[in-house]
Formats: structure tokens, C-alpha cells, sequence
């Protein structure tokens, strides 16, 4: 069961104090998705990972609301470009992955937690049954993790990212891109890596299906 509260957190970019929903508590005994989402039994806790502050915008997890020091750079990019949004639509605290994103991209996060966090907010839309914004969230966490597998960042999970790549881009309607990565990912098992991503691959290839 997934519980939920109000919480509030002080801005550490602007110092506003606002509340927003936690997650106390949630399980992982729905069904798996195949490009490695889990869902829960009940509310899905998805959407409830991020929090957006409803003054200037800054955006992050849980953590990212410790106090920590932000370059100008960074401070101008968020006031120019996030804040007017934020402050005209009074959007809500919850789910809002693009801005985690930006905000990530501005302090130089990696490539593939960039994906990541995209891939994250894919999720977030699915369960909301909105698939124009789930597609789009797709594509830019194909992207990113295309360019971190590229760069060498996913060494160690090479073969996860890698098919995870594969079955974006099948549930993105290009099947030919698709089975290029699972293959892919196939051979880098082969070099190290859970067998698992393997024989999920081969049948993503013989038997493609969005629930494991």
C-alpha cells in the first residue's frame, strides 16, 4: 500500500518554504513493465518522487532540498527560464520531471541520470494514462541514455541501459531500433552483466510484450 503526506520543504535556491506530497510508504508487488518499471499494488508513488518550489521553480528529489551552495549560472538560468513559468501557470509541487531535469542538466548531472530522470517521468505519465507526454519523455530519455552508453558512463550496467534503450524505442513505434539495441544488449552480456537482460532481450526480439 502506498502512503502518502504533506511535507514542507524550505527552497534552498530562494529559501520559499512550501508543501508538498511525500511518499512513507509504497510496495513493488504490481506488474513489471518491460522497460524495468514496477509498478505498485494501489496508488502508484511515481509521480510523488520530485517537488517543484511554487516560487522560483527550483526542482529536485527528496535530497535535493538540502542546503547547498548553487553557481550564478545556474541561479540565472533557473530565474530566467523556470521561475515566469512557474509563477504564470501556479503549478502544482508534484511530478514535474522536466524541470528536475533542467535542473540537473544546469549542475552538469551525467547523461545517463539525465535518462534517468526522464525515463523516470515517462513513468510518471504512463500511470497518469497520458501518452503524447510519455512519448515525449521517451524520446529525451533516449537521448540521454543513447549518449551516456556512447560516452562509456554505464560500464557497469552497460547491458541494462542498453536494452532499456531498445525497449524505448519499440515502445516508440521504431521495431527495425528496437531489435538493433536488444541485440546489443545480447552482446553485452556477453562482456559482463545479468544474464537476465539477455533472455529478456531475446524474447523483447521473438515475443514483444509491454508486462513482463
Amino acid at each position: 500500500m502506498t502512503t502518502l503526506q504533506t511535507h514542507r520543504f524550505t527552497c534552498p535556491l530562494c529559501g520559499n518554504m512550501f508543501d508538498s506530497t511525500i511518499i512513507t510508504s509504497t510496495n513493488t508487488t504490481g506488474p513489471m513493465h518491460s522497460d524495468m518499471y514496477r509498478e505498485a499494488s494501489g496508488a502508484q508513488p511515481i509521480c510523488f518522487f520530485t517537488h517543484t518550489c511554487n516560487n522560483c521553480g527550483y526542482s529536485g528529489f527528496d535530497g535535493d532540498f538540502q542546503p547547498q551552495p548553487f553557481s550564478t549560472e545556474f541561479r540565472r538560468r533557473v530565474t530566467e527560464n523556470i521561475t515566469p513559468e512557474v509563477r504564470a501557470r501556479q503549478i502544482s509541487t508534484n511530478g514535474h520531471y522536466y524541470l528536475v531535469a533542467l535542473c540537473a542538466e544546469w549542475q552538469r548531472a551525467p547523461a545517463l541520470g539525465l535518462g534517468r530522470i526522464y525515463h523516470m517521468g515517462a513513468w510518471c505519465h504512463r500511470s497518469r494514462n497520458e501518452p503524447e507526454k510519455e512519448k515525449f519523455y521517451l524520446d529525451k530519455a533516449a537521448e540521454y541514455f543513447e549518449r551516456g552508453i556512447a560516452s562509456g558512463e554505464s560500464s557497469e550496467s552497460r547491458a541494462m541501459y542498453t536494452y532499456i534503450v531498445g525497449d524505448i524505442h519499440r515502445r516508440l513505434g521504431d521495431r527495425d531500433k528496437a531489435a538493433e539495441w536488444y541485440r546489443k544488449a545480447i552482446e553485452a552480456v556477453k562482456f559482463g552483466g545479468d544474464s537476465k537482460i539477455g533472455e529478456m532481450a531475446e524474447k523483447q526480439i521473438s515475443d514483444p510484450k509491454d508486462i513482463l
